[in-house]
Parts: C-alpha cells; structure tokens; sequence
C-alpha cells in the first residue's frame, strides 16, 4: 500500500471529570490508522493546580486499538509514553516520567478508562470526542 492510500484519522478526544474543580483532563490529539490498528501523536493533561502540574504535554505517544463485542464497547485502545519532568528548586535536574492510558469505547470514541501519568493515577473516568 502506497502512503497516498494510507486511510489516517485525525481523532481529538478529552478524558476526565470536566467540571470538577480541580481534576485533571487528558486532552489527545492522535492519528488513527484503522488498518494497522495504531494510535500515535500527543497527550496533554490540565490541572487547575499550581504549575507544574497545570500543564502536562506527552509526546509523542503512542498505542494499538482493539476490536470487542461487548455490548455498546465495541474497541478498547492503550497509549503510552514519557515526558520530561524539571525538578523544583532548591534541587536540580530533569528526568523521565511514565504515561498510560486505557479506554474501551464505542464506535463514536465514547466510553470510559484510566491514565497514569507520573505519581498521578486517573481512574475510570469518561471520554468523548471533540469536534
């Protein structure tokens, strides 16, 4: 197959409790190759916290789509990655921090999941597409 016929899928889908002061939002912004079943592109998690936190970009990430049967579930996917986190002063540096993420959603993108990222763990929270 040549890349002129590669069918790609620009998908925008938020994940968390929108609304709840407070709680973080996973904002994906991914590429979606149905026949290889790969998700990449990038994650950005929004806390209304004091920075660090407030803004946290992972790229790129990274993950595969399933096919389910399951009553309204119709695919489950994961996404991975790591980001690069400054330490605060009085100390010094930088270092890799993990991310995770899995969601079993309906032909729409719409359903629930988790995602970890750093210390911070998110579960089951809903996740729609944008636009």
């Amino acid at each position: 197959m040549s890349t002129s016929e590669l069918s790609l899928e620009q998908l925008n889908l938020t994940a968390g409790n929108i609304g709840l002061p407070g709680a973080p939002v996973l904002n994906l912004f991914l590429l979606y190759n149905p026949e290889a079943g790969a998700l990449t592109g990038e994650a950005q998690v929004t806390q209304a916290v004091a920075p660090p936190y407030n803004l946290v970009t992972i790229r790129p990430v990274s993950g595969d789509v399933h096919g389910l049967g399951l009553g309204g579930a119709t695919r489950v996917f994961s996404l991975s990655g790591e980001y690069t986190v400054s330490v605060p002063s009085p100390a010094i540096g930088t270092y890799l921090a993990k991310f995770t993420a899995v969601f079993t959603t309906d032909n729409n993108w719409t359903g629930h999941g988790s995602f970890d990222y750093g210390t911070h763990k998110v579960t089951n929270v809903p996740i729609k597409k944008r636009g």
